[in-house]
Order: structure tokens, then C-alpha cells, then sequence
């Protein structure tokens, strides 16, 4: 009997972190447990960035954005290699970015990586890059043209 009690509390506590893992808001089930599996690795790939990037000027970036508090000026257009920016390998890289703490600006565009496809980019078509404001002002300021996922940054 106290067996049974056991094997039953560990199915019921294996079924709500089943549970409270697929009700972070991120969770798709149409490309099943392959597609689950991939946006978890892009997750973990999005966590930080490692690697170097390399530009044909010298260019500066010197910018964070921690707990949507963004600080720093960047702006780069280059090759990056390396993990990061949600894939690894060696792709093609622009961003702007300020901060000034309670508000901010970022604008990203990023190459096809090795594991996902990002879609091609043009810094002169605004429509084709990634841009969002960060920081408390940034959130609530126009334009809203925010990636889905992106807030927090």
C-alpha cells in the first residue's frame, strides 16, 4: 500500500512540472515533441552570447540590458562566430542599441544560423529587422514594433 502511495505522489509530481513546463506561454504543440525540444534549445541558446565578432571598420558596442534596466550605446555590423544571438556558427550580424536605464532602443538583425532560420535582413528596410524599446518608458512608448517574444529584454 505505501507503494502505491509513493509511485502515486511521484506520478502526480512529474504530471504538474509536465504541467507548469507547458504553461510558460511558449509551449507549441503543433510541431509536437520534436518541435517542443526545438524552441527549448532556441531558449537556451537566447540565454547569453560567446563568441567573436569581426567588422571590416573599428566599431564599438558597449551595452546591457539586465532586467529590462538598459544601459550602454552598441552599434555593430559584422560577422558573428560563435554561440549566440539564438544559434551557433557563423553568421551575419547588425545591431543599433541605447540605453539609458529607464528607456531604450534596440534594433537586431541577424543571418540564417546553423539550427534556425531567421529570415534575411536589410538595415535599410526598417520592416525586415527586429526593433523594440526597452526599459520602463521604452515599453510604453512608440513605435510598438516589439518581436513577440522580446519583452522583457
Amino acid at each position: 500500500m505505501q507503494e502505491l502511495r509513493l509511485r502515486r505522489s511521484i506520478a502526480i509530481s512529474l504530471s504538474m512540472g509536465l504541467l507548469l513546463l507547458m504553461a510558460q506561454g511558449c509551449t507549441r504543440f503543433d510541431r509536437g515533441p520534436a518541435g517542443f525540444i526545438s524552441d527549448r534549445l532556441r531558449d537556451a541558446l537566447e540565454m547569453g552570447d560567446l563568441g567573436v565578432t569581426a567588422t571590416s571598420t573599428p566599431q564599438i558596442s558597449l551595452y546591457t540590458s539586465f532586467f529590462s534596466m538598459p544601459a550602454g550605446y552598441g552599434a555593430i555590423d559584422g560577422t558573428f562566430t560563435g554561440i549566440g544571438f539564438g544559434d551557433i556558427g557563423s553568421r551575419r550580424i547588425h545591431y543599433r542599441h541605447i540605453g539609458l536605464v529607464a528607456w531604450g532602443r534596440e534594433v537586431v538583425g541577424v543571418d540564417d544560423g546553423v539550427l534556425f532560420r531567421f529570415g534575411p535582413f536589410d538595415p535599410e528596410r526598417p520592416e525586415t529587422m527586429d526593433a523594440q524599446g526597452v526599459g520602463i518608458i521604452g515599453f510604453v512608448t512608440p513605435p510598438f514594433d516589439a518581436r513577440p517574444a522580446g519583452r522583457p529584454a
